[in-house]
Order: C-alpha cells, then sequence, then structure tokens
C-alpha cells in the first residue's frame, strides 16, 4: 500500500518516455498540484485604499493578503477564513481556521469534537499594523456596515475531569418544573469596539442579529431555568441596552428594519407548554418600545405561522412578511415492529411530479411555508400565497401597492419533458385576491424594481413583454428593436432564449435589453422608440457588451452617470471594457486576455470598484498568465499587478494557444483552439488528442493551473509533457448530434494533420458528459484515432431516454426531445434517430481501444450507460476498460480520487499515443480480492507500444 501511495506522486513524470524538454524547464507532473495556488475573493475597502484576495493552495492552508493600492503597505494573514474591511476601511477582521494539517491529523486519531483544533479571531489595524488575535473563537458576526462594533462567540471552556471538579466551581443552573428537558442554554458572546477594544460579554445568548449599519445589535437569550429566556436590543451607537421581552421559551427569526430599527421575532412562549406548541409573531417598535403581538386570526382556515418561514421587514418598515404553514396534525403512534414495516414508493402516472422528483423535495415540501404580511402600521394580515399559488413578490422592496405571483401547477407534469409554463396574476395586497394577467406563458416574468410593472421574455413570441400592473396595458418591449434579442445561434430543439435585460432605470422609467452584441433603452410604456445605448458599435464590431453593475446594493442603472460595459470580441476573442457617459460610448482597452478568477463559459469580463472611491480590482490571465489581481484608477488607467499567485511557472515547460479556423463538412466556417507545448519544435511528430464539448473557442485566454482532475485532460499537463490538444467548436443539426460531431472534428483534426507536425498514427479523443457521448459516437464511426476516453457517456439513448436525471430526480425525456441531445422528438415518434445516435448498435464497428469512466452514483448520466457500453465492447474483444469510482457523482469531487483518475488517463494515452509501458491495470486488471490493496500503476516491461 505503501508503494502504491508513492507511486502516486510522481507516476506522471516517469510514466513515460517524454518528448525532449527545454534543458532549463522541467515537465508538470502530480507533484506539481500541491504547489499551484489560486487568487480567491479579490476586494476593495470603501475608501479604496486598500485591496484583499485569498492565496489559495488546492490542498492545504490559504493566505490573505492586504495590499496598500498606493503601494505603500502590504499585510498577510495565515489562513484567514472569512476576512472582511470594515466599513471605514480602518479594520480587517477574520477567522483563523486551524492547519489543515494539524486537522487532518485529529481526524485520523479520531479525536473527539470538542478536543478538535478551533478556530481563532484576529483584528488587523490596517492604519498602525497593530494585530489583536484571539484564539478558540467559533464565530464572529460583523455588519454589512458596521459602525465599529463586531461580536464574537467564544469556545466553550473544556470540561474539567470530575474527578478534578473544584468545590468552589458554580453549579450549573438546574431547571426549573415545567422547564422542557431539550431546553437548551445560550453561549457566551462578546460585543467588541474594533477601534478601543473594549469589550462586554453577553450571557446565554442564542442567536444574534445586526441591522444593516450596525447600530444595532438584537440577540435572543436562553438559559437552563428558563428564568432569564427573553430577547434584547442594544444600541451600540447610543450605548443603551433594552430588554424587549422577558418569558420562558424559545425565540427565533430575529430580524431588523434598517430603516425603522423595529425588530420583529419568532417564538413559542404563549403557548410553552403545549407538547407542540404554537408559533406567535412580535414587533417591537424602536420609537416607543412598544410590543405588538401580530393577529393571525385572518389568516386562511387551517394556517398558522410557522417557525420555517421567513421574518423580513420590506425596506421602509411599512410591511412584515412571515412565513405560515397548515397547522400541524398529531401523526398517530405506530406500534408496527420495525422488521414489519414496509417500505415502498408508489408511482402513479397522474402525479404532478414524477416520485425520485418527490422524494428528493419530500423534506423540502413537508417544511414549506407561504407569505403572510402584516401591516405595521394598520396591524392587518393577510395571506398572499397558498398551495395553488407558491410565489408571490411585492414590488418596491416589499413596500410596493402590487404584487405579481406565478403557479406552474396545472403544467408540472408535462414540465417533466421540458414543456414547463406558468400562470401569473396581480395580487391584491388588502385581501390576498388573485387575478390572473398571463395564462400558460412559456417564459419567466418578474417585477419591475419599484413594482409598476410585469416584464419578461415570452419564448414563443420570440418577443419582450411589458404589462402596467396599474393599467393593464401590455407593451412589446422589443418590437422597436430592429435586431433579434432571441439567440441567433440556438442549435437545440427548443425555444431560442433570450439575451437578457441588463436592469432598470431609476423608477421604472426605462428598461435595459440585450440583443446579441448591443443594449438598448426601452421605454415600458411604448411611447418612446428604443435607444441603442451603445450606439450599434458591438454589432459592427461583432463585440458582446454587457453591463457591469458595479454597486450590487443598486437596484437601478443611473445613465446619467457613467456606466461600465464589459465586452468580448467574438472573432479575435479579445477583451476588454468600453464606458458610456453623456451618450457617448467610449472604448478603455480590448487586449488579448481573458477576465475572471477562473475557468468560465461567458467571457465576458468581471471586476469590482471600491464604493467611495475610482479604484477598481480584476483579475487578468492568458493562456501562458496565472489570472493574479490588478488594480487600475478612472477608466481603468495605471494598471498594476498586485499577486504574483505561481513564480514557480517559470521553472516548467508550458503551454502556448492559438485561433484556428476550418471549414466544417457542411460548408460552415468553424474555430477551435489549438494548443502547444512551449517548447514547440516543427519539425518533430507530436501526439495529438482532440477534446470537445459544445464551442469552447471563447476560452482561448483561459488559464489552466495544474491540478488533478474531476473528468477531463489538464491541458497545461498534458502540453507540458509533449502533447499537442486541439479544442473544436461544435454547431448542431436537431435530430444528427453524432453527425454534428462528427462534422465539425473531423476535418477539423485534418486541417491541423496538414501541418504536418502531428503523427496520424497518434490520434487520441477525449470528452466528459455531453462529450464523452461524442466520443463514444465518434470511434463507431472512424478508426482514425489510436485511443479514446469517454468520462460519464450516454451509449444507448433509447435506454437512456426513460431514465432519471437523480440529482434532480426529473426524467431524461426533455433532454432528448427539448435539450442538449437534440433529438427533437419523442422515441415513439423519432425511434430511427435513437438508434443512428447510439455508439451501442454500433461497437461491432470500433477498433479504437476505450477507456470509459462511469460513477457508481451519477446523478446525470446513469451508472449504467458506460455499463453498457463496457458489456458490449468486452464481449466483442474490443480493449476497453472501465472505471467507476464508489460514491462519486457525475464529475469526481474527492481529491484522491481525482489524483486517481489524472493518473490512469494520462497512462492511458501514454501507451497508445507515446508508446510507454501498459500499466498493471491496463495490462492485467485488478481484482476484486485486491481492491483497495494495490493500484495497479506500476508499468509492465515489454507492454511497449511499437
Amino acid at each position: 500500500m505503501l508503494r502504491a501511495r508513492l507511486l502516486f506522486l510522481f507516476v506522471l513524470a516517469v510514466s513515460a518516455p517524454a518528448f525532449a524538454q527545454n534543458a532549463s524547464k522541467k515537465p508538470l507532473d502530480a507533484a506539481t498540484y500541491d504547489i499551484w495556488k489560486s487568487v480567491r475573493n479579490l476586494t476593495l475597502s470603501n475608501n479604496g485604499k486598500w485591496a484583499m484576495y485569498t492565496l489559495a493552495l488546492q490542498d492545504g492552508d490559504a493566505t490573505v493578503e492586504i495590499k496598500a493600492t498606493d503601494g505603500s503597505k502590504s499585510y498577510t494573514i495565515e489562513r484567514a477564513s472569512p476576512a472582511v474591511f470594515s466599513e471605514d476601511s480602518r479594520f480587517v477582521v477574520a477567522t483563523i481556521v486551524p492547519k489543515s494539517e494539524d486537522v487532518k491529523k485529529a481526524k485520523r486519531a479520531k479525536t473527539k469534537p470538542e478536543d478538535m483544533p478551533k478556530n481563532g479571531l484576529t483584528i488587523l489595524n490596517l492604519e498602525t499594523g497593530q494585530r489583536t488575535d484571539m484564539e478558540r473563537i467559533a464565530s464572529f458576526g460583523i455588519a454589512p456596515h458596521d459602525c465599529g462594533w463586531i461580536v464574537y462567540k467564544p469556545e466553550p471552556p473544556k470540561a474539567a475531569p470530575k474527578s478534578e471538579a473544584k468545590p468552589e466551581e458554580r453549579k450549573p443552573e438546574e431547571k426549573k418544573p415545567g422547564v422542557k428537558p431539550d431546553h437548551k442554554a445560550g453561549d457566551l458572546y462578546v460585543l467588541r469596539n474594533l477601534a478601543s477594544g473594549k469589550e462586554e460579554k453577553l450571557e446565554s445568548v442564542a442567536a444574534t442579529i445586526w441591522s444593516k449599519d450596525g447600530t444595532v445589535l438584537a440577540y435572543s437569550v436562553s438559559t437552563a431555568n428558563g428564568a432569564g429566556d427573553g430577547v434584547v436590543v442594544e444600541d451600540v451607537k447610543r450605548g443603551t441596552r433594552r430588554p424587549v421581552v422577558t418569558a420562558i421559551g424559545k425565540y427565533s427569526k430575529l430580524t431588523i428594519c434598517d430603516t425603522t430599527k423595529d425588530l420583529a421575532f419568532a417564538t413559542d412562549k404563549d403557548d410553552y407548554q403545549a407538547k407542540k406548541p404554537a408559533i406567535s409573531i412580535y414587533v417591537y417598535r424602536s420609537v416607543d418600545g412598544k410590543l405588538t403581538k401580530v393577529d393571525t386570526s385572518t389568516l386562511t382556515a387551517g394556517f398558522v405561522p410557522s417557525e420555517n418561514g421567513r421574518l423580513q421587514f420590506s425596506e421602509k418598515g411599512t410591511r412584515l412578511i412571515f412565513g405560515v404553514a397548515p397547522k400541524p396534525v398529531e401523526e398517530k403512534k405506530d406500534d408496527t415492529p420495525d422488521d414489519e414495516k414496509v417500505s415502498v414508493d408508489v408511482w402513479n402516472w397522474q402525479d404532478p411530479q414524477m416520485m425520485p422528483q418527490q422524494l428528493l423535495q419530500a423534506a423540502s415540501e413537508r417544511n414549506r411555508t407561504y407569505d403572510a404580511i402584516y401591516d405595521t402600521s394598520t396591524g392587518t394580515v393577510v395571506q398572499i400565497e397558498n398551495p395553488h399559488l407558491r410565489t408571490v413578490t411585492i414590488g418596491a422592496k416589499g413596500d410596493g401597492d402590487t404584487a405579481l405571483g406565478s403557479s406552474n401547477e396545472p403544467y408540472m407534469k408535462e414540465s417533466s419533458w421540458g414543456d414547463g409554463r406558468f400562470d401569473y396574476y396581480t395580487v391584491d395586497l388588502l385581501n390576498g385576491k388573485a387575478t390572473p394577467i398571463l395564462k400558460a406563458f412559456a417564459g419567466s416574468v418578474s417585477l419591475s424594481p419599484a413594482g409598476r410593472y410585469a416584464y419578461g421574455y415570452d419564448l414563443v413570441a420570440k418577443d419582450f413583454l411589458c404589462i402596467d400592473l396599474h393599467t393593464g396595458k401590455r407593451v412589446s418591449l422589443s418590437k422597436g428593436i430592429p435586431e433579434p434579442v432571441y439567440d441567433e445561434e440556438n442549435d437545440v430543439p427548443a425555444l431560442a432564449d433570450a439575451y437578457g435585460a441588463a436592469g432598470w432605470t431609476a423608477n421604472d422609467a426605462g428598461v435595459l435589453i440585450y440583443d446579441r452584441y448591443d443594449v438598448w433603452l426601452v421605454d415600458p410604456t411604448g411611447t418612446a422608440k428604443p435607444v441603442n445605448l451603445t450606439r450599434g458599435i458591438g454589432r459592427a464590431t461583432s463585440t458582446d457588451l454587457r453591463l457591469e453593475r458595479l454597486d450590487r446594493e443598486e437596484e437601478s442603472v443611473d445613465l446619467s452617470k457613467p456606466v461600465l460595459f464589459g465586452a468580448f470580441n467574438e472573432r479575435s476573442k479579445q477583451a476588454g471594457f468600453y464606458k458610456l457617459s453623456k451618450g457617448e460610448l467610449t472604448k478603455l482597452f480590448m487586449v488579448d486576455k481573458g477576465f475572471g478568477p477562473g475557468p468560465a463559459l461567458t467571457p465576458i469580463p468581471a471586476i469590482v470598484k471600491a464604493r467611495d472611491a475610482e479604484e477598481y480590482a480584476y483579475q487578468q490571465m492568458d493562456v501562458k498568465v496565472y489570472a493574479d489581481a490588478w488594480l487600475a484608477d478612472a477608466d481603468l488607467k495605471n494598471p498594476r499587478k498586485i499577486s504574483d499567485a505561481n513564480p514557480q511557472q517559470k521553472d516548467y515547460n508550458w503551454c502556448t494557444a492559438e485561433l484556428v479556423s476550418w471549414t466544417g463538412n457542411d460548408g460552415q466556417p468553424l474555430q477551435g483552439i489549438l494548443y502547444k507545448p512551449e517548447n514547440f519544435d516543427s519539425s518533430k511528430k507530436y501526439p495529438m488528442i482532440t477534446y470537445y464539448y459544445e464551442k469552447l473557442s471563447d476560452s482561448l485566454h483561459q488559464y489552466y493551473s495544474p491540478a488533478p482532475s474531476a473528468s477531463t485532460i489538464n491541458i497545461s499537463m498534458y502540453c507540458s509533457n509533449g502533447y499537442i490538444v486541439f479544442v473544436p467548436d461544435i454547431p448542431y443539426k436537431v435530430g444528427y448530434p453524432g453527425e454534428s460531431a462528427m462534422s465539425a472534428i473531423m476535418p477539423g483534426v485534418q486541417s491541423i494533420l496538414a501541418r504536418g507536425y502531428i503523427d496520424p498514427k497518434r490520434l487520441g479523443l477525449q470528452g466528459q458528459s455531453w462529450g464523452g457521448y461524442q466520443t463514444g459516437y465518434l470511434v463507431t464511426q472512424t478508426n482514425m484515432f489510436a485511443a479514446a476516453c469517454a468520462g460519464a457517456p450516454v451509449s444507448d439513448m433509447i435506454s437512456a431516454y426513460g431514465g432519471i436525471r437523480w440529482g434532480s430526480g426529473v426524467s431524461r425525456e426533455g433532454q432528448y426531445e427539448h435539450g442538449q441531445s437534440r433529438i427533437g422528438g419523442s422515441l415513439w415518434a423519432d425511434p430511427l434517430k435513437y438508434i443512428e445516435n447510439s455508439p451501442i448498435f454500433y461497437v461491432d464497428k470500433i477498433h479504437t481501444p476505450l477507456l470509459i469512466m462511469s460513477n457508481d452514483k451519477d446523478g446525470a448520466v446513469p451508472w449504467y450507460q458506460g455499463i453498457e457500453y463496457f458489456s458490449a465492447l468486452r464481449r466483442l474483444s474490443k480493449p476497453a476498460w472501465l472505471v467507476s469510482y464508489n460514491d462519486e457523482d457525475h464529475n469526481i469531487v474527492q481529491r484522491k480520487n481525482r489524483k486517481d483518475w489524472s493518473i490512469r488517463m494520462q497512462q492511458f494515452f501514454d501507451h497508445y499515443l507515446k508508446g510507454a509501458p501498459m500499466p498493471v491495470w491496463m495490462a492485467e486488471g485488478i481484482p476484486a480480492t485486491m481492491k483497495g490493496k494495490t493500484y495497479g500503476f506500476d508499468l509492465v516491461p515489454g507492454t511497449e507500444k511499437k
């Protein structure tokens, strides 16, 4: 076993004779996984004077780095998670987690929870550099806009052994008669001023909540004997403390209105002695200290307040929204012995949802609640949601006079196969009456921020619809937009989605609609013509322009101020930013870079801004340069890099990337990416692996850190070890997904072969999930490839069609009729297409060795799809291997298994594409009797492939 573990660490480096490497640079191997770092959680202080980010190992301890944006100072906090700036930008407060190695050792030693390594807390003064460290701190709380205070919870002291107990130690509080056995005492919390260090102990606290501005802290108290139970409000700005209520009971769901500082909570104090006490809702007025119990007698018959529901004030405090549910019915005692109880699921054809979906949602359905509103001025209560109208949204952050309700109840059954529709209603907030405004609507509808309009995209009409909820007037928002507002390249057998909306201007005056490239300002009344805010520059240059929401708290877009747009050019793959100011659109920059923290299919840049200063932060990368943190001033000038996550990269052979073009078999121009080793030599012949999914050329500038794979090849790792990797785009024709892949991939591979530096006898294929299906299909149609690897492939569309996606409990039918599998019809309507596109029917034609990964807990592609394929290949004596990780889902989660798969996949390709010896697991297999005792990574002499 020890030998196997040692092999695990370096087998990638020795599994095959590597191509000649640059003498000064090493090829990447498995050991490099653990030294590569990533930059995460990039943020700026409100005043823009400080930037902070986390520098994290893939498996190990993280470090928070804090740097002055003028370059004058920097600080490092080891193992900080999470870390936050204070509102005044003077402090950083962070939890300090234990060393990961210490936690691992303790777990292996089966240490008791109370003896496990504990978190700590640190407070860093950014002005002086003084740092206050505290050990054994369970958690801390800070308001979104604090006023200089935090509250933290120390770990309870370890209980002394009974023999060491001192006589003078205080005895635990004894419970009074009538106090329930499960009535638990709260914990010690500490209120601390960041600047002065002044602290105040809060005893027996069960829960805390800050007001948004951090001036008010509310907390519930729970004492062992019940005598001190209640709720307390502390005004830290004024230095006052006021008990709201004192009575035995449980107090939960504390919520504060950020405008009025009123408090609400749920409690069982009025019915505490009952077996299942009823929940009451109370509202405390800060202005006069009045405590009012919400009268819920007007709720729908049989409904009562629920502890599981939300409790939330509207922004101005005019309403309190709380959850209600049917009154619990006491279940009859079942005396049936466990060995006689039957466990059975009954599937009924009339069920609105399939049984697996019901089972997955059973717990949430049992705890489901429905919203009711309490008018804080009149004291009236109206229930606005019910089992037939489960979702109601109130405009103007809960203060509006209109509400929008939606229900898919009549269409739940048909949604199982992808035909989802909704009914939409206006809801009268005075009596809860719902009036239909849209029936059987295919698309989603939302409320405008101020609540005057309901708007959404009609999938059938390919149109944005807007309804004035005051007058009932309906307007087409996209009628005056001359370009399509729907996906122009939609290639699935479903109604095309919209490009989306960027948001609304203040007071619902206008809505911003996207076409493929540009942004349009549309009048929701239909009076004024749409205005192209981006002046058509996006379409003229094939550049996608998308609004950057720099202030996440702002609901509306203020066009009177400069607005930033992220930009991505579809042809060149450049990305950058444009600015709209006073009606003029200006390009700030476009570069051959990618922006963002990591792999993403959406190439539009991401950026953050300091709230009170013209200071910006972003992560910038290309295939050769990691996505380090960068800062920039107004108009994104004076860019400067502030992190250096992976300086060790200079010691390793890396990869390059170039955009390539060719023509598909159907005459369509296509793009893809060709990755080469950094030390590429055009006079050599290289093995090439083709990897694909759908369209990935937009990721031209994506950086790939060497890391153990969840399913696919790691491009940097393979290029570093002498492979060329080709990533082609694939457009699809409905009904012919397999043929579409062939039509795009094969001429693409041929175009690369024509360059002369690829060995045509050493070609490989690799794909996962949808890519795994395409791999499984391609090897039935061509013998061009020397080896292929398919992760989680569908091999039999007929057996898969009627299966279940176990992760969601939904039938797979919709995926084939309307989704990614792109058949476009049911099994009985188009049976031949299911046969033609299923690799299982053509297994006898395969001559390509195939490695399959199918995991036994895959919730997306049924495990048996891989088994079907492997069983057929095995029967026909076709070289095939099936790797199945126990208790793993569609993509591998556990790092140890990711490492294992990465080794096996590369050993497989190294044998067939580089001629390396076979490992034991390929040559001889691993019998079940040896499971867990050997990995079979050892190479077998004499099995080299010529």
